[in-house]
């Protein structure tokens, strides 16, 4: 695959990653393979995702697996009110923040909410066709993503090849996603994200009864061999 050389050097030479997956459960599983495998590699991940669907849970063992921006910003422009005061109380039930007006009025429309984090080493988007259109809806709470440089993963021949880095491939998502890793150093894949990427295989094939080939039994075969329970896939993700 082209591109897997200059994508194996800024991996490398990044220490802050974010990984954004789209909503196809392939993608979300090809994803977190990538999240583990980085973790491995000692890099700080951050994955973007609202939630995991409930039958991918048990790809991730806890909430606390999946990392996510700390630092949540409230922001008032100085033109329209000027701000004297400010405290919260905080119970059980919730945090409220208490604003005193030295002058002006606030309205839900002044207030923006975002993330304020450092901007990432490297963005790795899988599974995203068009970045801006298909996360228009999220970047204004994560603008500090904007501008970083990233590695763009997908099999969709109509992707808009927005990255610095395209890997685009006709077949599955997984079977990208595993070369990359491979190609990232980790030559022997580890059971965690060898059970995510046959938990992709699964979706991709729909359980092995579609888009059959000799390179996804092989991949199928690798990932097994590195620790992978198709049976425990299978008893999880019931819906195919």
């Amino acid at each position: 695959m082209e591109n897997l050389t200059e994508a194996k050097q800024i991996i490398a030479d990044s220490k802050n990653v974010y990984l954004i997956t789209s909503e196809e459960p392939e993608a979300i599983t090809s994803t977190l393979a990538l999240f583990y495998t980085l973790k491995n590699l000692g890099k700080n991940v951050n994955l973007i995702i609202d939630a995991l669907p409930e039958n991918l849970k048990f790809l991730a063992p806890s909430i606390d697996f999946i990392s996510y921006p700390k630092n949540f910003v409230v922001s008032i422009p100085s033109n329209v009110a000027q701000i004297s005061q400010i405290y919260y109380e905080k119970n059980s039930d919730a945090l409220k923040i208490h604003l005193t007006l030295e002058n002006g009025n606030i309205k839900k429309d002044n207030i923006a909410f975002y993330f304020s984090e450092a901007k990432p080493d490297l963005i790795i988007t899988v599974g995203v066709k068009d970045y801006q259109k298909e996360l228009s809806s999220r970047l204004n709470s994560f603008g500090f993503l904007l501008e970083s440089p990233i590695i763009n993963v997908d099999n969709n021949q109509e992707n808009q090849k927005f990255g610095k880095i395209n890997l685009i491939g006709a077949n599955s998502l997984t079977e990208i996603v595993l070369t990359l890793i491979k190609d990232a150093g980790e030559t022997l894949i580890k059971r965690e994200p060898a059970l995510c990427l046959l938990s992709g295989l699964v979706f991709y094939t729909q359980n092995f009864k579609n888009k059959l080939s000799a390179d996804v039994f092989q991949a199928a075969s690798e990932l097994m061999k590195a620790g992978a329970s198709l049976e425990n896939i299978t008893n999880n993700i019931k819906t195919i």
